[in-house]
């Protein structure tokens, strides 16, 4: 018997064409989905090219039925029919292994801000189809959809090419036992208790994108027998030989009748609107992944390094880096192997030794890799960090000083105050907003906090990086409250500006916004809020106490955590200060927090937004 039933809700739940729920929630998900389709298609695309590297077609293809899929779920949000809207709200990634199958797949839905579940059919395999495998991954994803607020989730099947099993007989075959014939379906899935304590729980398949991945070894050969010929055509310059298809080529030909020969039950393949190829990643494409992109081998490492420090790839290197990575089969997972050893030397060596600040990967006599260590100026002062000025003042980066919306720090006599310009231009972009309005109250600055923290949530490499930028947020805008200096507003220019110090290293890990919390610093211009408080009545308020407590917090993350949190602190005001598009949002989501906030709640209650 099968551990997923189909059915309606009773009356007053689901809708019998839709399956959302009452009205309030249909109106909750057609909002949520709008917000996701307001955003440009190629706006999209561009975001996705940043992290993904030699899969363009891909990419456009992929965006473009996540698209379809999502327009079809508004409109049946809306009400609409479900026998008035095409069928297929899902699609098949075929590519070989390390191809990239999954990563494109994340970053597509984190770009888009869809709630992603991946599931490793394997495991469904190897554990049996009734009890804790079908039913248990669906579950997860009805969780994770009562969580998400009316947003889509997109569940993603990965190894599904593992749900054909050999028998016995040396065949192939495929029981779904109907479970992912009525997920597909789109309706409404009631899961049954699977454990003591566990209650029934209804799952809108409407509101789910599945997309499924597999490698599908040696499908090519399948694709040859049905091609004319036996696939083979006039040469071309990216075949193996004269007139024969490689292996990407065959594979781009594949289609959902393939899927059929090669083990699936037609009524699972035709509830699929595509069939996605995903090619091998070329030697060049791998070059670019070690070095030459926004995510290259080279980036990342000199990121996990910190500030004043920088892992440098040669061309020879990053060269013999590729080739071994395309010769393995392993793609870019090959690449991380071999840099391992390397990265942990450099770590260990720039953290240690104050010497060096830059480790560089080339290629010695003998054609292995090999590391060598440099002390670079430019490095240090980019960063704000002169070696062995224990309290000299720190340097801004040559092109923080012409750049609104990246420079914080101005440095002039000494001393360091907030960078003028900046607050101007965020200021500017905020012109109309009612930040002040928002952030008069405590409950206030924490939910302004919460909205500049979650903007750009998908792109951190540590989740805990989220909250740490909340309550960064949270503690700047909490001194500037309580901030008795009439050179200093409450705006939110001046929450980037004073974030910036964040940045700017003084000895043993101290930062100037450290100071500015905790202790006098008459040179630089900082006065501490925690010394202040010591003398001074007037700084020892519920705001002060709430501040110091939010700083203190947030030290508490590793420094890594803390140096991601203060970036992602400050993208959403910085994009505003160069993007009209992104200032009319954050003006708009300033506005409803002064409007929740303006709204009576009960003694303290925090407002939630």
């Amino acid at each position: 018997m099968s551990d997923v039933r189909f059915g309606t809700a009773a009356a007053g739940g689901f809708a019998a064409s839709g399956g959302f729920a009452a009205a309030g929630d249909s109106a909750g998900a057609v909002e949520a989905i709008e917000s996701i389709l307001a955003r440009p298609h190629d706006e999209v695309l561009a975001e996705c090219r940043r992290y993904v590297v030699g899969q363009e077609d891909v990419l456009r293809e992929v965006v473009g039925l996540t698209y379809s899929c999502l327009q079809r779920m508004e409109m049946r949000a809306r009400g609409v029919d479900d026998l008035d809207l095409p069928r297929a709200c899902a699609f098949m990634l075929s590519g070989s292994t390390a191809s990239g199958k999954s990563f494109v797949m994340k970053v597509v839905a984190k770009v888009m801000g869809l709630e992603l579940v991946s599931i490793d059919c394997s495991g469904i395999t190897g554990a049996g189809w009734v009890g804790d495998s079908v039913s248990s991954e669906l579950r997860r994803v009805a969780g994770v959809m009562e969580k998400s607020d009316g947003r889509p989730v997109l569940a993603f099947w990965d190894e599904a090419d593992k749900l054909v099993r050999k028998t016995r007989e040396g065949g192939q075959s495929f029981d779904s036992q109907g479970n992912f014939l009525k997920l597909l379906d789109g309706g409404t899935l009631e899961l049954a208790p699977e454990a003591q304590g566990q209650r029934e729980v209804t799952l809108d398949a409407g509101r789910v994108l599945n997309v499924f991945a597999g490698a599908f070894m040696g499908i090519e050969g399948i694709v040859r027998k049905r091609l004319p010929s036996s696939g083979l055509e006039l040469a071309g310059a990216a075949s193996a030989a004269p007139g024969l298809l490689t292996t990407d080529e065959l594979r781009a030909r594949m289609n959902l009748q393939d899927l059929v020969s090669w083990g699936f039950m037609p009524e699972f393949v035709g509830r699929f609107g595509a069939v996605v190829c995903v090619p091998a990643l070329t030697c060049a494409n791998l070059r670019q992944i070690v070095k030459g992109s926004e995510r290259s081998l080279e980036r990342r490492v000199s990121n996990l390094l910190g500030a004043g420090r920088a892992f440098r790839i040669s061309d020879a290197a990053a060269d013999a880096i590729a080739r071994e990575a395309h010769e393995s089969g392993l793609g870019a997972r090959r690449i991380d192997q071999v840099a391992n050893h390397f990265e942990a030397e450099a770590t260990v060596r720039l953290h240690a030794d104050d010497s060096v600040n830059v480790a560089t990967l080339d290629v010695d006599a003998d054609g292995g890799l090999c590391l060598a260590f440099d002390f670079d100026e430019d490095v240090a002062e980019g960063a704000g960090v002169v070696p062995g000025a224990d309290d000299a003042p720190c340097k801004t980066g040559a092109g923080e000083k012409d750049d609104p919306a990246v420079a914080g720090v101005t440095a002039g006599a000494g001393r360091f105050e907030p960078n003028e310009r900046l607050i101007a231009a965020v200021d500017g972009a905020m012109a109309g907003a009612r930040w002040a309005d928002a952030a008069a109250t405590a409950e206030g600055r924490e939910l302004l906090a919460r909205r500049l923290a979650h903007y750009q949530r998908w792109r951190v490499r540590d989740a805990r990086s989220v909250d740490a930028a909340e309550l960064l947020l949270e503690a700047v805008g909490g001194y500037l409250a309580v901030n008795r200096d009439p050179g200093m507003r409450q705006t939110l220019g001046y929450v980037c500006a004073l974030l910036r110090f964040a940045d700017i290293g003084m000895r043993d890990g101290w930062t100037y916004l450290d100071t500015l919390f905790f202790g006098r610093v008459e040179v630089c211009g900082l006065r501490g809020l925690e010394e202040r408080a010591s003398f001074d009545a007037a700084y020892c308020s519920c705001d002060a106490v709430r501040a110091l407590s939010c700083y203190r917090r947030y030290l508490e993350f590793p420094e890594a955590v803390r140096r991601e949190a203060v970036h992602l602190a400050q993208a959403r005001a910085t994009d505003a200060a160069t993007s009209e598009r992104e200032a009319a949002w954050l003006r708009a989501d300033v506005n409803g927090v002064a409007d929740a906030v303006d709204k009576e709640a009960p003694a303290g209650m925090t407002l939630m937004f």
